[in-house]
């Protein structure tokens, strides 16, 4: 960036949450690279699975995000004395079995990730006849997080009411950043893949998304 001259924008991100956070727009036009700028090959980027593998890494982040909503509405809910409620336990237990779904999926992306390649993004010339399988089910990992993130705000907001959403109270901040950050590009497609996949196994036997890779 040093070497050649960009128009660099940090005005045009005005997002409704993470505010917090930056993004610059930067123009590169007529800018030209030499071939010793080059770190990749053509197309390496979007090489799969790793293109897809690497976003469990913010599905990480987004559970972490409804972790944190959760641990608040629990603590807001005990300073008003309203954990004797019976509508407020049942909501918490509805948050913490989605909480605990999460992880068990972070934790089945992870058994995967290792099962498949020992070194993350593995050999650029390696060809593994499990790599639909593991995209996915990382697909599958990543929507149902997504899911989970949703289905948590929801029952935060019903538990803590207006008044829990108002300063100085951080759940809105949570909600107003978790509800940006788990939108994610290709909702669709990543859906569509899963049922591809799923179609093209045999149909005399059950898909089991855990067995052991062979190398």
């Amino acid at each position: 960036m040093d070497q050649v001259e960009t128009v660099s924008d940090a005005g045009w991100w005005q997002p409704s949450g993470m505010r917090a956070t930056a993004s610059h727009k930067v123009d590169f036009s007529n800018v030209e690279l030499d071939a010793e700028c080059v770190i990749a090959k053509p197309e390496d980027y979007n090489r799969q699975p790793w293109l897809t593998v690497g976003s469990i890494r913010f599905a990480a982040v987004q559970l972490g995000g409804a972790e944190a909503l959760f641990d608040a509405t629990r603590h807001y809910l005990h300073s008003l004395n309203r954990t004797d409620d019976p509508y407020q336990e049942a909501r918490m237990g509805q948050m913490a079995i989605a909480i605990e779904t999460g992880n068990l999926w972070l934790k089945g992306a992870a058994e995967l990730i290792a099962d498949y390649a020992p070194t993350f993004c593995g050999e650029a010339q390696q060809e593994n006849p499990n790599c639909d399988r593991l995209v996915s089910y990382i697909n599958m990992a990543r929507t149902a997080i997504e899911q989970i993130c949703m289905d948590v705000i929801q029952l935060c907001e019903r538990s803590v009411g207006t008044r829990g959403l108002l300063a100085p109270y951080p759940m809105e901040r949570i909600i107003r950043d978790l509800s940006l950050y788990v939108r994610q590009p290709g909702f669709d497609a990543s859906l569509q893949s899963v049922g591809k996949y799923v179609f093209s196994q045999p149909q005399q036997r059950s898909i089991t998304w855990h067995e052991s890779y062979c190398h």
